[in-house]
Parts: C-alpha cells; sequence; structure tokens
C-alpha cells in the first residue's frame, strides 16, 4: 500500500477553524487586546475570539448570557490554605459565590465577566495559580493520586515533579499550540486511582 501524504497546511487551514484561527492571531496575544474584548459588547464579539479566550480558561456560560466559566488549574488537585482563600474571595466578588470541583482537579467559577478578568488573573497570579491552559489545544491540568504524598502505601511521593512538570508545561507557548488538548496524569498510586 502507498504511503499518504500528510495534508498540506493550505488544505488544514481551510479545513479546520481553530487551526486556522490560531495562524491569524495566537489566542495568548489576546491580553494586549483584552481592553478592546471589554469594551465589545457580548453580541458583538467575534466568534474566534470567543474561542480564543479558551486558552485562558474560559468558556461560555450556558445558557450564553455574556458571562463566562472560568477553570483553573490546581496540579494534581495540590492547593494551599491561601490560594483556597483567594480562590474564595474571587467567587464571591465576581462568581456569585460559587464554585465547581472537576474530575480533573480544577476549579471553575462560573459568572465572570470578561472586563473582571485581567483583575481576577493578577490576583490568580498572586496566589501563584493560573487558568492559563485550562482549555483549548494545550497541556491541560495535570492531575494525580488524590492523596498523594499522603498514601503510606504510594510507591514514592510525586509531588515535587507534578509541580515541576506543571512549571514546565503551564503558559509555555511550544505546548500551547498542540493540534488538540493533551492530559496528563502522574501518580506513583499503588491502586492507580488517576487512570480515569
Amino acid at each position: 500500500m502507498p504511503k499518504r501524504e500528510p495534508p498540506k497546511w493550505e488544505l488544514v487551514l481551510k479545513r479546520n477553524s481553530v487551526e486556522r484561527l490560531k495562524r491569524e492571531l495566537f489566542p495568548t496575544e489576546l491580553w494586549g487586546q483584552w481592553q478592546r474584548l471589554a469594551d465589545t459588547s457580548y453580541e458583538k464579539l467575534p466568534e474566534e475570539d470567543i474561542v480564543r479566550l479558551q486558552w485562558y480558561g474560559m468558556y461560555h456560560d450556558k445558557p450564553k448570557i455574556g458571562t463566562f466559566m472560568m477553570r483553573i488549574k490546581i496540579p494534581g488537585g495540590i492547593l494551599t490554605p491561601a490560594g483556597l482563600r483567594t480562590i474564595g474571595e474571587i467567587s464571591d466578588q465576581f462568581g456569585r459565590d460559587q464554585g465547581e470541583l472537576t474530575t480533573r482537579q480544577n476549579i471553575q467559577l462560573h459568572y465572570i465577566t470578561l472586563d473582571r478578568f485581567p483583575e481576577i488573573f493578577e490576583k490568580l497570579k498572586g496566589a501563584g495559580l493560573t487558568t492559563l491552559g485550562g482549555c483549548g489545544d494545550v497541556v491541560r491540568n495535570i492531575t494525580g493520586c488524590p492523596v498523594g504524598g499522603v498514601d503510606q502505601e504510594e510507591h514514592f511521593d510525586v509531588t515535587g515533579l507534578l509541580a515541576e512538570a506543571a512549571g514546565f508545561f503551564y503558559g509555555n507557548r511550544d505546548y500551547s499550540d498542540l493540534p488538540r488538548k493533551h492530559k496528563i496524569t502522574i501518580s506513583a498510586c499503588h491502586y492507580q486511582c488517576n487512570a480515569p
């Protein structure tokens, strides 16, 4: 059987709207245009920009009423009391005092408006947290065993490795332009509870 040639970029860009919008304006470059986004009424926001917002961990709330769900990455689900306090304060101030824990060890806040995002992002950054790469064609939140580091039956403690991997991948431009999302889990759990 003859070897098939990979498709040319022209064809990929013609057929794949996400690859096309990444070429036109890479999603993380929206930061320099945040005021434009905040000043644009929700109904007039280009769909391409709404897709690009995923790289900042933001999706439409449902129903689509002009607010967003914001996904905060918590590597391995390990969160300091100060980090949790910061998320709680953000939820109280901007997210109607609500939040969700996800199966991928993230925390999601709802009812976030674009004009508040830069302030929220700075608060998260101050607590060592990020939304960058919460969605989009990136390395997603790196998960681990929920009792990693304290489980006496684990083969070894991977907490340091998990933090090192998150530090390398999160916000790394080279790993923010993948063909599709990439999910990583790191664990030495005897029961492989992180497999799902």
